[in-house]
């Protein structure tokens, strides 16, 4: 279910960016992504299930000379997609704690933008670039991965955070929330996608 998860995100950012990438709303793991080249599709397919996978692009044309910055600029569109992931995770999160808690709802939503604002500045440190390559037209494509791990981590500390921000939801488990939000991916259970 974390390819399905990831597609929605994926074809979200592609969409944006590249202009011509549409996906299925839902598909099984074993689904291409429809308007990506083979080599994107291997590495999103071939993807551990202990990762999170960003894809991101960058147009460079016939210029070899941008190619630097491009892979910068492709690379951070990753980052940005895998952060976007993780924030519809923590939406998914903070309104399942909402629910079940005596939380006002005005602090559940500080809250979670408070999370969602730290992970959109956060520099996503040990995601690692598996494939880097250039397409017929010129558009260099980035598929990053980051693992679970790693993405607990991130959301941990900017729950804590938060909780300075927001005292109400001090009770507020992240870890054990995602834990619970990956075992329901894996599971089987509804991919957990936001507006």
């Amino acid at each position: 279910m974390k390819k399905s998860f990831v597609l929605v995100a994926a074809a979200a950012l592609l969409l944006s960016l590249a202009g011509c990438a549409s996906a299925p709303a839902s598909s099984g793991s074993s689904k291409k992504l429809n308007g990506v080249p083979d080599f994107v599709n291997d590495a999103y397919l071939n993807a551990s299930e202990d990762v999170i996978v960003g894809i991101g692009t960058y147009k460079i044309g016939n210029d070899r000379s941008k190619m630097g910055t491009g892979k910068t600029f492709a690379e951070t569109r990753a980052r940005a997609d895998i952060s976007r992931q993780l924030s519809i995770i923590v939406k998914d999160m903070v309104n399942d704690y909402t629910a079940t808690s005596e939380i006002d709802p005005s602090a559940a939503l500080s809250f979670q933008e408070t999370i969602t604002q730290t992970l959109s500045k956060a520099e996503l440190k040990g995601s690692r670039t598996v494939k880097l390559a250039m397409d017929d037209t010129g558009l260099l494509w980035v598929v990053m991965e980051f693992s679970k791990s790693a993405a607990e981590n991130e959301v941990n500390q900017a729950a804590a955070a938060a909780k300075l921000a927001v005292p109400q939801a001090a009770a507020f488990d992240a870890l054990q929330r995602m834990d619970a939000a990956f075992s329901k991916e894996a599971g089987g259970g509804p991919v957990p996608v936001g507006d």
